[in-house]
Order: C-alpha cells, then sequence, then structure tokens
C-alpha cells in the first residue's frame, strides 16, 4: 500500500463539474443519519480499470465491511443519467431522473451508509467519477492501481475486450468526450477505429486521468493500493489497508487465498498470484504502453500538472512484470449445459410449524414468464435506466434475464432455464412470490427451517449457480434449502419512518462463504437493490396459498399505483417503501 506523496491530493486550480443537485441529494440522505453520516458513510473503493485486484480487496475486507459491487456501473441502465455507459453527460437536475429514478438514487445511497462502514467498489466510472464521489462527499478513498501491461494481459488471457464488448464501450466513451461538458477530452479518444491494444491503452489512461482530476476536485485522503504491491506483499498491504480504514481483520485474512480451481472460473474470485507474469504478445504490450503514455502526453496540454502526474504515479510499474508469449489457456473441466430439461411442478413441503418452504428456488425460466406477462400488461422493467424488479446484466457480466426488444418478451440465456433467478430485487422477488401464490419467508423462519441442514454449492466451488433441482436429493426434500443463492426475505431491520426500508438476506451463494456464521450473518439491503447471489424462495401458510395468486394484469395494476404516487407530492423514502411493502405483502 502507498500513499500519495502529501497524503491529500491537492484541489485542482479548476474543477470538472458541479452536477447541480447532486450535493442535494447527498445532503438529503446525510440528513438521516446526523452526526453519524460522516462515520457511517461508505470507503468507495475506485480502479483507475478493470483488473485492478478489486476482488480481491472485496474478499479480503468481506469479514468486517459489508460489500457492495458496482452499484453505479452494474446496476443502472444504459439510458440512467449516471451509468457510466450513457453517452449523455451526467445530469441529475430537472427532468433527468424520473419519480423512480430519484426514489431509487435516494434509496440506493442510504443503502451504502452503515456501521460497520460499507465498501463500495466501482471501477471504469470514466465521466461520472466526480458526480459519485459529489453523492458520497463524506467517504474515504481507496484508489486501485495497476500497470497498464497487467491489465492487457488479464484482458488477453481471458479475451476480455470481446467477451464484454469493448469496442462498443471505447465509441461510447468517445461519443461522451465530444458533448459540451467534456470536449477537451476528444483529442484523448479520437474515432479512428482503433485497434484493441490501442484503445485498450487511450482507455487505461483516460479513467486514470478522470480519476485523478474528481479526487483531486474533492480534496480528500487518498489510500493508494497497489496490485503490484499486494502481489509482492499481501500481508504488508493487507495490514497497512486495515489501519488506514480503522478496521480489524481476523487473523486468517493473512493467509492466500484457496488455489482450488472452481468448476467454472469465469466469476470466481478465489485465485491467488505471487508473481507478475504478463501474458502478452509483446507487440500488443508495446501498443498499450505507448498509447497509454501518447493520451497521458496529450492530457498534459489542457489538465493540471498535479492531476497528470497523480494519474502517471498510478499508472506506473510496466517495468517490474515479466513479459511471456501467451499460451493456450488451461481449459478447466466446464460445467454441463446441456439443454435444460423441464423441471416436475413445484411442490411446497412443511418445513416448519405452519410454514411450507417451495422445494426449488424460482427458476430463470419462471421471472423471464412472469417479466414478459407485466411488460405485456404495461409493466416495463427498466424505466430511463432504473430497474424495478431486475437488474438484466450482459450474459458476458453474469446475467441470465435478458429483454428481446423487437419480439417484447423476456428471453433466458440457453441452458440457463433452470438456474435460479439472481439480480432480482426485493420488489421483484416479493412480486414474483405473490404471482406464485405465496409470500417471502421471514429470517427467523429461515434460521429455524436451515438449522442443521448442508449447504451445497458455495464459496466459489463452482463459480456458478447450478440447476435448482439438487443431485442426490429426492423428490420429497427441499432442495438447495441453502446453497446455490442466498434469499430475500420479507421482514427486515426497524428503520425511522423517513429512512428508505430494507429487507433481510439469508443463506449461502455460490458466491460466499458457507460457515454458520456467514449464513447467519444479518445482512439487509433496499427494496430496489440487487446482486448475482441472491434469489427467490417462496414459502407458504394459511393465508397464502394457490388460491391468493394474483395475476400478472393485477400486479402490473398495483406497481403502476405507487409509481404514480412517486409522481406526486414529496413523501418520506421510508413511507413510500412501506405503502409498496403492505400492498405487496399486506404487512
Amino acid at each position: 500500500m502507498e500513499n500519495s506523496t502529501a497524503g491529500v491530493i491537492e484541489p485542482a486550480a479548476r474543477t470538472l463539474h458541479d452536477p447541480g443537485t447532486a450535493a442535494d441529494i447527498a445532503a438529503q440522505v446525510a440528513g438521516l443519519y446526523g452526526p453519524d453520516a460522516e462515520r457511517m458513510a461508505p470507503c468507495l473503493a475506485l480502479g483507475t480499470f478493470e483488473r485492478v485486484g478489486s476482488n480481491w480487496l472485496s474478499d479480503s475486507l468481506r469479514p468486517v465491511m459489508p460489500q457492495h459491487n458496482e452499484p453505479f456501473r452494474q446496476q443502472l441502465g444504459r439510458e440512467h443519467p449516471l451509468s457510466p455507459r450513457n453517452r449523455v453527460p451526467v445530469d441529475l437536475g430537472g427532468a433527468a431522473l424520473s419519480a423512480l429514478g430519484r426514489h431509487h438514487l435516494a434509496c440506493a445511497l442510504s443503502d451504502l451508509y452503515g456501521s460497520p462502514r460499507h465498501l463500495v467498489k466501482e471501477t471504469n466510472l470514466f465521466f461520472a467519477t466526480d458526480t459519485v464521489l459529489q453523492l458520497l462527499p463524506d467517504s474515504p478513498i481507496v484508489v486501485l492501481t495497476r500497470a497498464p501491461i497487467g491489465i492487457a494481459s488479464s484482458f488477453e488471457r481471458g479475451g476480455l475486450w470481446e467477451r464484454w464488448a469493448y469496442g462498443q464501450r471505447y465509441a461510447q466513451v468517445a461519443a461522451s468526450a465530444r458533448s459540451p461538458r467534456w470536449r477537451e477530452f476528444a483529442p484523448l479518444v479520437p474515432l479512428d477505429d482503433p485497434a484493441a491494444p490501442v484503445a485498450l491503452g487511450r482507455l487505461i489512461a483516460l479513467n486514470a486521468l478522470l480519476l485523478a482530476g474528481a479526487v483531486a476536485g474533492a480534496g480528500r485522503d487518498v489510500t493508494v493500493v497497489s496490485y503490484e504491491r499486494h502481489v509482492s506483499d499481501r500481508p504488508a498491504v493487507l495490514a497497512g489497508l486495515a489501519r488506514s480504514l480503522g478496521v480489524t481483520l481476523p487473523s486468517d485474512a493473512q493467509t492466500v487465498p484457496s488455489q482450488r480451481d472452481a468448476v467454472d472460473a469465469t466469476f470466481a474470485t478465489n485465485q491467488s498470484k505471487d508473481e507478475l507474469i504478463a501474458e502478452v504478445d509483446p507487440t500488443t504490450a508495446d501498443l498499450v504502453k505507448s498509447n497509454v503514455a501518447a493520451t497521458m502526453a496529450r492530457a498534459s496540454r489542457f489538465l493540471e500538472p498535479h492531476v497528470t502526474a497523480t494519474a502517471a504515479e498510478w499508472l506506473a510499474g510496466d517495468d517490474l512484470y515479466e513479459v511471456r508469449k501467451p499460451v493456450a489457456p488451461r481449459r478447466k473441466p466446464a460445467r454441463s449445459l446441456s439443454p435444460a430439461r423441464p423441471l416436475p411442478a413445484p411442490m411446497y413441503r412443511s418445513m416448519t410449524p405452519g410454514v411450507s418452504w417451495r422445494d426449488v428456488l424460482v427458476t430463470n425460466a419462471e421471472m423471464a414468464e412472469l417479466l414478459t406477462l407485466l411488460h405485456a400488461a404495461g409493466l416495463p422493467n427498466t424505466q430511463q435506466g432504473t430497474n424495478l424488479l431486475v437488474c438484466p446484466m450482459p450474459h458476458e457480466r453474469g446475467g441470465r434475464l435478458h429483454f428481446d426488444r423487437p419480439a417484447q418478451r423476456w428471453r433466458v440465456s440457453p441452458s440457463y432455464e433452470t438456474h435460479p433467478a439472481f439480480w432480482v430485487t426485493w420488489i421483484g422477488a416479493a412480486t414474483a412470490a405473490a404471482w406464485l401464490g405465496a409470500r417471502l419467508p421471514t429470517r427467523d423462519e429461515a434460521i429455524e427451517a436451515t438449522a442443521g441442514a448442508p449447504v451445497y454449492n458455495c464459496d466459489y466451488v463452482m463459480g456458478d449457480t447450478c440447476p435448482v433441482v439438487e443431485p442426490g436429493s429426492s423428490a420429497g426434500e427441499v432442495h438447495h434449502l441453502v446453497g446455490n443463492l442466498q434469499i430475500w426475505c420479507g421482514d427486515g431491520p426497524a428503520l425511522t419512518a423517513a429512512e428508505p426500508a430494507q429487507r433481510h438476506l439469508f443463506g449461502a451463494a455460490w458466491n460466499t462463504p458457507g460457515t454458520g456464521e456467514a449464513i447467519e450473518a444479518v445482512r439487509s439491503r433496499y427494496l430496489l437493490g440487487s446482486s448475482r447471489g441472491v434469489g427467490v424462495r417462496p414459502v407458504r401458510d394459511a393465508r397464502t396459498t394457490a388460491a391468493t395468486a394474483l395475476g400478472a394484469w393485477e400486479l402490473a395494476h398495483l406497481l403502476n399505483g405507487w409509481l404514480d404516487v412517486l409522481d406526486g407530492p414529496a413523501r418520506p423514502c421510508g413511507e413510500l417503501d412501506r405503502l409498496l411493502s403492505f400492498a405487496l405483502t399486506g404487512s
């Protein structure tokens, strides 16, 4: 871990932009916590680019800091003003946000505050960086850095440029740089249809420069964590980071993560490196490095010297790598993705007095059917970039549910129909339960029902979800009672009437630990939050049966009625959330 020369990057003579209402929204949320707001503000971990060790940081701090993975970059639709994928410059004033968008942003920001302090990880914010910092003015900042050649190696080994559609990303960033607000940055990303290594070098430099400028404008303390340093001396970096953040890590946090290979390692983060090797073609490496240097040189003509100097310091370290020609990747045994077989009709099994649990988690196929019916009934999932029921991530980023615009229906990634649905908001989970004539379990019910249950598929053993039918389980059992995904609960922590409502999460997922302590840890999220580790497990009791199921038209009418309330006179977020919760659950 390294600190910037003076501990605080001096404010720039020229700040990049003041988006107008960002400060007002930040003040509104911070006002919920009064004098505790600064202590409860999250730590922001901001990367100079992707593949800078952010997953390692998250996994290391998970035991002591609740995690939020890229809520601005991943969980906002392309049309949202705050989405880094939006070609339109950030503007939170006027009608830039819908009523749902304003409500979501206030709730999302509130969700990031807490005690113990939360960790918010973001990479590649590009032109949204300074606005995000203004939305969280009291947050300490950790900047994650990596030498460009290391990033290029990771991109080449994983085929990430093509897999994550970075050609389109370059075009989007170049278009944003030509807007009136950012046009001075246009020379850094020319519209010349560059080769991938050229474009990658430009993007790495641009994001680092924008981050350095935004941090300088915010005038805050910055802790810099170098990828190269954490590979060479992980215990020292962790110890320094813990001191900087004022947290105490468990003793086993100093140990090197498991080297166990996941069956599917696409999203696994349990691997560790102990040497700096760049497996990248020398020509590619030279193109990336030369275009980083050229971009930095162009930027020095109009940015403050300390901004370009800071970005250059963050991008140093190419000389620390041993460059090797890439070799054919070692293929791990792939998970079987044969065409999904139809599942038998789900059943409900008595687990605790008066409560029956559905034997399988809600599947992607079921969620796609419900989303299609709701869309036909006049309730689109995404409204001006704000997702109501599910977050439709690209398949390459772990998404399995996708809206087919020409066909006006939702589809599932092939062979994932019988996998459990994730990236589902609490609103989506409660809506699915009502549609199925069920409800979501309370946290206490979940603890009671899962006592002593075995855990199946957790801690990256498979590297992804598996089908909802658990191998070896009989027809009379509840499959994945613990494991595969965590679940949304129907209840949440007691909060004030003004605070946005939250609902508990429970259990273990493919990407979380499966220890008893981790399974029963108290954690919660706001109603519009979602992640790739949380799904839906309906339960039934005397008040919720097949006869009480609501149709898609009824549910669409109910949810649209709530959206109309959002458009009405201003009300506290908590009051609005509780109106919706009562409408969906009766409690």
